[in-house]
Formats: C-alpha cells, structure tokens, sequence
C-alpha cells in the first residue's frame, strides 16, 4: 500500500510539473489581477508572426506581427505592461512597456522595432515566445506566455 500511494504521489508531482512549467497551463491564463489593475489579453499574433526583410539595401531582418489587445480595468498607482516577443534561435528579442496609470479600456500593444542580420537567420521558422506581463511596483506578473511560431519571408 505504501509503495502505491509514493508512486500515485510521484506521478502527481510529475504532471503538477509539467501543467504549471514556464509555458505550461499557467502561462496560458489571460487575465491577471494585481493590487494596481486588472490586465485581460483579447488577442495575441498566434499564427501571423513574420521576420521581413528590410528595405533600401540594409538587408537586415525585423519583425512584423498585429498588435497584441488588451483590455485595462480597475488601474491604480504606475503600473506598466510589458510586451515581448522573444525569438532565442536568432537572438532576437523586441519589448514595448507602456505605463498605464489612469487608462481604463482597450489598448494595442505593439513591438518595439528591433532588426536582427541576415547572417543570423539560416531557416524557415523559427519558435518564439509572445508575453505579456504587468508590472506593480517591484512585482511582474505573467498575464500570457505562448510558444508560435514565427516564419521566415522570403
């Protein structure tokens, strides 16, 4: 009896594990509540995440994605959201902060213009990590973290 009731506790432990890892089930949630406000993602860019090409000779690669939308309630204090995109197979990570002290409502979150070289990007996808987190005072707080993947234009 003993050694079944180990083996159940282990496997719970084990599948607690893997729901609640950094990109498992608590990184789906799309509302998160803070002393300072209370942060719903609508929508995130899920399947339509490009790295461009850039124009006029620079050759260099940006990303091009829609804004992420959120909606805003309940603000007090400084709090500030964070966007990122995060792509770690080019090194390549593009983060927008926007102070929402006083804004109730939708906003559109957009990423911050960053380029990467060509020299770096030798396939056709690559995964990527789109969050949104919600700063208060000293604490960030995941409101959503999704894996996607981001294709390369040619």
């Amino acid at each position: 009896m003993e050694r079944r009731l180990l083996v159940g506790f282990s496997l719970v432990v084990v599948v607690a594990a893997v729901a609640v890892g950094p990109l498992g089930v608590a990184g789906e949630s799309t509302r998160s509540t803070t002393d300072n406000a209370s942060v719903t993602v609508e929508s995130i860019p899920d399947g339509s995440l490009t790295l461009e090409r850039g124009r006029f000779g620079s050759g260099r690669y940006h990303i091009d994605a829609p804004p992420a939308v959120v909606s805003v309630s309940g603000v007090t204090g400084t709090p500030v959201l964070r966007y990122t995109i995060d792509v770690p197979g080019v090194w390549l990570t593009a983060t927008s902060r926007y102070e929402i002290a006083g804004r109730d409502g939708r906003l559109q979150l957009r990423p911050s213009p960053v380029t990467v070289s060509p020299d770096r990007v030798d396939r056709r996808q690559y995964e990527a990590i789109v969050a949104v987190w919600v700063q208060s005072g000293e604490r960030d707080r995941a409101v959503l973290q999704r894996r996607v993947t981001l294709e390369v234009a040619s």
